[in-house]
């Protein structure tokens, strides 16, 4: 439509005026739509957050390292053969070496000892004393025709096993007490009394007449050999001769 057959200014019909509560509520949404407004935005946001967590690239952490992969083979084991007999030479015995025993040297301590002599058969001086000779009176035996303290004091000196075994005792010019009542000892004799000594004084008393061989005799009797200081000495209180024979 041209301007032309537009009504006048005047003649058109005037627009509602507008009043300010219109005009204000005109110029912002209203309160219902600002708060549905708000709701939805923040629905969004907490969605995009949990889209963002669950869709987040996580790095996983390093695995361990894994060991070097073992290579094996198979290898087929061949089937080993029967034993040979054995070897004649092999069965032999050996010759069984015996070990050389260690050789250990004791020292042996050489302890010096003295011996001590036994001098238990010697006569003391006061022995010595009181004691009578063959050669003198009251020897013993004496009278009737018997002097059996003479006649075995010249037994004696004349043998020489006495002499001998006087040496082999060591009891040379000593008085030696050769029977008390039974046969003594002397030093480190095996036998009781000499033996050389004891055989030729009963060897004597065996042919000396049995009434001579009786007679009393008192106290010691000393019987000297031919150097005139080894002596021998018999008796003890009241015996006989024939005791040295051992009969009565």
């Amino acid at each position: 439509m041209s301007g032309k057959d537009s009504p006048p200014l005047e003649n058109r019909p005037e627009s509602p005026a507008l009043t300010d509560d219109a005009m204000s509520d005109a110029g912002r949404p209203p309160a219902r739509w600002r708060s549905r407004l708000l709701a939805g935005t923040c629905t969004v946001g907490a969605h995009l957050l949990v889209f963002t967590a669950l869709f987040w690239p996580h790095h996983a952490p390093p695995l361990p390292p894994q060991p070097a992969p073992l290579m094996l083979s198979l290898v087929e084991t061949p089937t080993p053969a029967p034993p040979a007999p054995p070897d004649p030479e092999l069965l032999k015995p050996e010759t069984v070496v015996q070990p050389a025993l260690p050789h250990m040297t004791v020292r042996t301590v050489a302890i010096a000892t003295t011996q001590v002599p036994d001098n238990s058969d010697l006569l003391s001086p006061s022995q010595i004393a009181g004691a009578a000779s063959a050669d003198g009176e009251g020897a013993g035996g004496g009278g009737g025709g018997c002097d059996t303290a003479r006649r075995v004091q010249q037994a004696l000196q004349r043998d020489p096993l006495v002499r001998t075994a006087v040496e082999d005792a060591h009891r040379q010019g000593k008085s030696v007490m050769l029977w008390n009542g039974d046969w003594v000892r002397t030093g480190g004799q095996d036998g009781k009394g000499l033996s050389a000594v004891r055989e030729a004084i009963m060897w004597e008393l065996a042919f000396s007449p049995k009434a001579c061989r009786n007679r009393p005799v008192h106290g010691l009797v000393l019987l000297s050999l031919a150097d005139g200081s080894t002596r021998f000495a018999v008796g003890a209180g009241d015996w006989r001769w024939s005791d040295l024979l051992g009969v009565r």
